[in-house]
């Protein structure tokens, strides 16, 4: 016996009614699950709460224990000279090493000086400019773009501080797919870059045992193998390897504290670490405006570095609170005047913009007097300086040759 038609329809109205409660439920859930996601991504990328008039008030709850003693020096009555910086990429990295290399060059300290262009290879000895290697093959300095591995050690002395930077990943992906011209590379700008379905492996044509890939760009710096990027274990122990190995971490975004802490590490007065901001892209009035989604998905395509950076601004986090918040405030205004008098005595007002190799744009200073030789070191350039410490080491090794 066939069903009556009123019959049907109630089944009809019933059936409507529970997909359309599945449905809710499904939203529902899927908005939950976004909120979370978009939460996360906040929390990462916020990494330190400051008040309005300093650089550096950390916001870590008060009742933790503090168990680092990062960023403390051996001795504080003792000015150390032995500091190896390994540049990353696009993190602010230029202008650390332009400190580390003036202050070399004004107490004629040994410099590991490695050549250029071979910092994509793993490093040996024969990465190291053969007439600036010194007789014990122990070096006081280093402040290169070199893909971090233990092999290093070997060349410095015991005391040495190991010493890096890492910036925001999102900041940091962005600016590398601006600085290395990704464009051309991926065949497509920042905003179908990130809202393709499907990314290219490696943005920068070259291999994971090579430093350029696009993708994780400071973890692969310091020596990560891209082949387990998705694997978290393995991200955790190169985590691990690289908290146990150096002695600070700085980060871009809170240059004037890192620099502050840099000073107190190697019991250097700050006028040691006055600078001017080096190798800055100017501003793009076309960049494209990041949506919410797309920084997620730039912290999703960068894992190694969203994780690497999270943890060691925490560490940050410590440092600011063991040194003290009220002392670091005081600190950074004195860096800040003494930066201000740097740039006042050395450079003009005007800063020009050019293009290295049709490759790139980056800020430049015009030195006021090049007859001040302090005043040049600090306006050069990375290969610019680089030039200079080979040929003063160079010339310095020759001359205590034929004593």
């Amino acid at each position: 016996m066939y069903p009556s038609k009123w019959r049907i329809r109630a089944k009809i109205r019933i059936f409507i009614s529970n997909r359309k409660k599945v449905l809710l439920l499904s939203s529902l859930l899927l908005a939950v699950l976004i909120l979370l996601s978009f939460n996360l991504m906040t929390s990462l990328y916020d990494p330190i709460k400051f008040t309005s008039n300093t650089s550096c008030v950390a916001v870590n709850n008060a009742n933790e224990p503090l168990v680092y003693t990062c960023c403390t020096p051996l001795n504080n009555n003792s000015l150390r000279t032995n500091v190896y910086f390994f540049k990353t990429h696009k993190t602010g990295s230029t202008t650390v090493e332009n400190v580390i290399l003036r202050f070399a060059l004004e107490n004629s300290l040994d410099v590991l000086n490695v050549i250029y262009h071979t910092y994509y290879l793993p490093f040996s000895d024969w990465s190291i400019y053969s007439h600036t290697k010194t007789p014990n093959n122990k070096y006081h300095i280093m402040a290169h773009h070199v893909r971090y591995n233990s092999i290093i050690k070997s060349y410095q002395y015991p005391d040495t501080s190991t010493v890096t930077i890492l910036r925001h990943p999102v900041t940091h992906f962005t600016s590398m797919f601006r600085y290395f011209r990704m464009y051309d590379t991926s065949g497509m700008s920042l905003e179908q870059f990130l809202n393709a379905p499907k990314k290219p492996p490696i943005l920068l044509g070259m291999g994971s045992n090579f430093v350029y890939s696009g993708y994780n760009q400071m973890g692969v710096d310091l020596g990560f193998d891209l082949t387990q990027s998705r694997n978290k274990s393995a991200i955790a122990e190169f985590i691990d390897k690289i908290d146990r190995e150096f002695d600070f971490v700085m980060i871009m975004e809170y240059m004037e504290a890192s620099m502050v802490l840099l000073a107190n590490l190697m019991g250097w007065p700050l006028e040691n670490v006055a600078y001017l901001k080096l190798n800055a892209q100017p501003p793009d009035p076309d960049e494209y405006k990041l949506t919410s989604r797309d920084e997620f998905t730039i912290m999703d395509l960068n894992e190694v570095d969203t994780m690497l950076y999270h943890h060691f601004r925490d560490k940050f986090r410590k440092c600011v609170r063991q040194f003290g918040e009220e002392r670091m405030n005081g600190e950074i205004q004195r860096l800040r005047n003494i930066n201000e008098q740097l740039k006042r005595r050395c450079v003009t007002d005007d800063e020009k913009i050019y293009s290295w190799d049709g490759w790139i744009q980056i800020s430049d200073y015009v030195p006021k007097n090049r007859s001040d030789q302090s005043c040049v070191y600090a306006t050069l350039l990375m290969y610019e300086l680089q030039d200079i410490v080979v040929k003063t080491q160079s010339e310095r090794l020759q001359r205590l040759k034929w004593r």
